[in-house]
């Protein structure tokens, strides 16, 4: 491996392990908010170790052992109860399923890269991590790309203070929707329960 690109794998999985070791790569999010201001989440998709492909991408191919920590990995993540399926399917990659039900208020950091927050005057946020195009390339240096798709859904009750989503709802579309992965703006919307 040449050292720029050494170097740069380097930092890539320094950021990343910063933020945790597993990056969302392709998936579907889903938030749908309640009248009462529950919501429930669902997350189906891959996720990268981000420890692991930077071993692969500097030694060409992970060892046994690798790959049997992979595994415990996946055992482990399948030992929380909001995962309903965590499969570890080889390349340092997995095939998650995930999906809960939080308490109006009650926060949400799922992978670090979708947040559900509450502030103190009934304001819910939920977005997306932003993507810069440098953390876009490190990624895209270890093999990583992320691919995803944000849905949100409100009850009739919500009114809407900000959104900045790329589809709106409509008849066959009931949903807020964003890309996540291309830079550009930070996928959010924030709402506010009408009581």
């Amino acid at each position: 491996m040449r050292p720029k690109l050494l170097l740069a794998c380097t930092l890539a999985a320094a950021t990343l392990l910063l933020t945790g070791c597993l990056v969302p790569e392709r998936f579907t999010a889903r938030v749908q908010v309640q009248p009462d201001a529950a919501y429930s989440y669902r997350f189906d998709g891959t996720a990268v170790n981000a420890i692991a492909i930077m071993k692969l991408r500097k030694q060409g191919v992970l060892s046994e052992k690798d790959h049997q920590g992979l595994v415990a990995e996946a055992e482990q993540l399948g030992r929380d109860p909001d995962v309903k399926k965590a499969v570890y399917k080889g390349n340092a990659r997995y095939l998650l399923e995930m999906e809960g039900k939080r308490e109006p208020g009650q926060s949400l950091k799922l992978l670090d890269m979708l947040t559900v927050q509450t502030d103190a005057d009934g304001v819910m946020t939920i977005a997306a991590k932003l993507l810069t195009d440098k953390e876009l390339n490190e990624l895209e240096q270890l093999g990583i790309t992320v691919n995803g798709t944000l849905l949100v859904s409100l009850p009739q009750n919500a009114e809407v203070i900000a959104q900045n989503a790329s589809t709106t709802p409509a008849p066959g579309q009931p949903s807020y929707r964003w890309k996540i992965g291309p830079p550009g703006a930070l996928p959010e919307i924030k709402i506010r329960i009408k009581r």
